[in-house]
């Protein structure tokens, strides 16, 4: 039995204000839990700590190696010059992934951006760049993903090709945050509410 995901006590305080606060939080592997709240609530900070980004906290953050690495693809993801393919092969330098371009060519027809493979990234959509921004991420297969309002900006096509994805990731452990309910994902295992 893999040990979960663990966090305890969580307070994130920036110029005497706390702008995250989690009592307990346990996620157990395959598990997809929707964190919800207004913004401001504190998710993307949430986020940032669990993705090693946030350092400056109190409280405790237990992630077990069985749910590394960790895959964060943050709101307002950043997109490096160039086109879509290059953006998405961009993490597998100097890694060794086998066929590396032929698995990226994979995860772009599965979130339905084959077409846009060689358009320069500049030219992107919000939804668009956020789906490249998925894409680039799950190459690398993470064991843990966290998708920090991933269907913003997107029109009905991409939240229907990326909710089918992440549907299709059964054994990734998924954490989805939204100021809103999401689109139909029937493997959601909890709603968490921040306030």
């Amino acid at each position: 039995m893999s040990r979960p995901l663990h966090i305890q006590n969580l307070r994130v305080t920036r110029k005497d204000r706390c702008i995250c606060a989690f009592d307990q939080l346990t996620v157990e592997q395959g598990e997809r839990i929707h964190i919800q709240g207004l913004n401001g609530s504190g998710k993307s900070t949430l986020f940032r700590v669990i993705a090693g980004l946030e350092q400056d906290y109190e409280g405790q953050i237990d992630i077990p190696a069985e749910l590394k690495p960790v895959g964060f693809v943050q709101q307002n993801p950043y997109l490096f010059r160039g086109t879509v393919l290059t953006n998405l092969l961009y993490g597998t330098s100097g890694k060794s992934i086998p066929h590396a371009d032929d698995v990226a060519r994979e995860i772009a027809d599965k979130i339905e951006i084959t077409k846009l493979l060689d358009r320069k990234v500049k030219y992107l959509s919000g939804g668009e760049r956020r789906r490249v921004a998925l894409g680039r991420t799950m190459i690398l297969s993470p064991a843990l993903l966290l998708l920090d309002e991933p269907f913003a900006d997107m029109d009905s096509p991409g939240i229907n090709a990326t909710s089918n994805y992440l549907n299709s990731l059964r054994d990734t452990t998924i954490l989805i945050s939204s100021p809103s309910p999401l689109p139909e994902m029937p493997l959601l295992t909890r709603v968490i509410t921040m306030d």
